[in-house]
């Protein structure tokens, strides 16, 4: 049976209360005489004893504080988690608003779909997406910003996730004209270049910083932004201009994209 160590201390504690009670408030010689010293030795003990307390007191504030600071951090943590929320909503809500506009604007399905991998090699220009035939995506579904920024067509597809080709992959083209003017013509993917318009006469009017948009005249929606003309050159010896085109969507701050179906 192991004994406590607590209880001889108890038992040394009490003795010493009562030996310092008899020193200090007995008359000497009526029932013993304490030495002086033993009572010096009793109120350092009883000192000592007493600075414990106050220890002790300190020991349970601090803890008490921590209580609260941990309680005041919990709170906070709390607070901005529902500001987080709260901002999750709003988003949520105003994504809701675009996609509701575009769906009526195309009168096409539209599925949401999240970027999770990005391939920009010489080969050619592609990412990933989530969604994939379950969702209902199929080849050559357009996809597209919130913002209605074109991004580029489903090219492959498996059954959880779809390969988007890029509108810079060489292989993309689309009819698209300067938004507010007549100019029309082929934009088509050039890898680190960015885009061409193609079949854009000497006399047709087009600048830099034009805005291009889509025509609706192929397989694509109207009215998507294609991209900005980034440089126009003349060569008086051809029939066409050279003009080179900045892609509107900005791929290091692409996340989400939104997929236009080919069929409602």
């Amino acid at each position: 049976m192991i004994k406590s160590p607590l209880k001889p201390l108890v038992v040394l504690l009490l003795a010493a209360f009562i030996i310092f009670i008899l020193g200090n408030y007995m008359p000497l010689g009526k029932l013993w005489t304490i030495p002086g010293f033993a009572v010096d030795s009793l109120s350092y003990l009883f000192g000592r004893f007493n600075s414990f307390h106050k220890f002790a007191d300190q020991i349970r504030q601090w803890r008490s504080l921590s209580i609260q600071n941990e309680q005041l951090l919990k709170e906070n943590s709390d607070l901005l988690a529902g500001l987080s929320k709260l901002d999750i909503l709003e988003k949520e809500n105003d994504f809701l608003r675009k996609t509701l506009d575009i769906k009526q604007q195309t009168g096409k399905g539209i599925v949401y779909a999240q970027v999770f991998n990005f391939n920009f090699g010489p080969g050619g220009y592609n990412l990933l997406i989530n969604k994939g035939a379950i969702d209902g995506v199929v080849k050559d579904d357009v996809v597209i910003t919130e913002e209605k920024v074109l991004v580029g067509v489903i090219d492959e597809i498996s059954e959880n996730f779809s390969r988007v080709l890029f509108l810079s992959d060489p292989k993309f083209k689309i009819t698209a004209k300067v938004m507010g003017g007549i100019t029309a013509g082929i934009a088509k993917g050039a890898l680190t270049e960015g885009m061409y318009f193609d079949l854009i006469a000497k006399e047709d009017e087009i600048k830099e910083g034009d805005i291009l948009i889509s025509t609706g005249n192929d397989m694509f929606p109207s009215a998507l932004i294609v991209g900005t003309v980034a440089h126009v050159e003349i060569n008086e010896s051809q029939t066409f201009k050279k003009v080179r085109i900045d892609p509107a969507p900005a791929i290091k701050y692409l996340n989400g994209v939104i997929i236009i179906k080919r069929n409602p």
